[in-house]
């Protein structure tokens, strides 16, 4: 009966680790799924870091468990428009959805972009090299994205909404 008595035990200390498993042992699409809010967007050109954003810069990312997603970043201190400024946005913002995907191997987050602010990106897909720890999420472009200034790195951080 001793012999039983230890296998129950090992069995149960074995099924406890089994549900405190720690975030990490998660897929990287389970630990991105949810609402995020931007802390950080710095954009790398070369060598050179800037935050051609400014100061309290606000956005958010919207990742679905079915690969749908919305992506929203909006500068501060935009001046206010006449007219109908659903026609006529001011200030800097970008905003695109779509659907993504995550390569668990190569720790890529895909997006496949429906329809973006930016015209040139409508059904285009970019990739982003992702990074999870917590609640922190980040990534940066696979490749340089081009701009007048030159191609650059944009590289986002976000944390998870509360």
């Amino acid at each position: 009966m001793t012999g039983i008595r230890a296998i129950v035990a090992t069995f149960a200390a074995l099924s406890s680790l089994a549900v405190t498993l720690p975030a990490n042992a998660q897929s990287l699409k389970d630990q991105a799924v949810g609402a995020w809010t931007l802390t950080s967007i710095v954009e790398e050109f070369g060598d050179v870091k800037k935050d051609t954003w400014g100061p309290d810069v606000k956005g958010a990312l919207l990742l679905d468990r079915s690969g749908q997603f919305a992506l929203q970043i909006t500068a501060a201190g935009r001046a206010k428009g006449s007219g109908d400024p659903s026609r006529s946005p001011i200030g800097r913002v970008i905003g695109y959805f779509g659907t993504y995907t995550i390569s668990e191997a190569d720790k890529v987050l895909t997006f496949n972009i429906v329809r973006s602010t930016f015209p040139n990106w409508d059904s285009t897909e970019q990739k982003r090299i992702l990074t999870i720890t917590g609640d922190k999420l980040s990534y940066r472009a696979a490749a340089p994205i081009p701009s007048a200034d030159g191609p650059f790195i944009p590289v986002i951080e976000w944390a998870r909404a509360k």
